[in-house]
């Protein structure tokens, strides 16, 4: 709803249609890293742009939160280049925790991609 000041038609009514295409395929959208705390627990994210709009990641080729370290590696496959990003768990207590991965690209399109991490690290058994 839009409000306007002419008094004949002070509200009106937009609506605005298009087709949203996405410029990316990421699999899986978010990481859940699950498992005993002192054990190696990693998760892997596929980042692929579409043909129509290519990109590349400009972000660093490893980083590091509060709770998890990751690297990102580009990758040459059947469908083009893609790349990998390997996340691993450095919590070695019984804990939960949620971070962001942010990563730039160099397309305005999309300038950043975000990848959420939900960590829950349980007692050794």
């Amino acid at each position: 709803m839009i409000h306007t000041n002419d008094k004949k038609q002070p509200p009106l009514r937009l609506h605005i249609f298009g087709k949203v295409e996405k410029f990316a395929t990421i699999s899986p959208k978010r990481v859940k890293l699950t498992g005993e705390a002192g054990k190696k627990i990693k998760g892997y994210v596929r980042i692929i742009p579409e043909k129509k709009y290519p990109f590349k990641l400009v972000e660093q080729k490893e980083g590091q939160g509060k709770n998890i370290s990751y690297t990102i590696e580009r990758v040459v496959a059947e469908t083009g280049e893609e790349y990998l990003l390997t996340v691993k768990n450095l919590k070695q207590t019984k804990d939960r925790y949620f971070e962001t991965i942010t990563i730039k690209t160099d397309t305005m399109i999309q300038p950043e991609i975000k990848i959420r991490i939900y960590g829950n690290i349980t007692e050794p058994k």
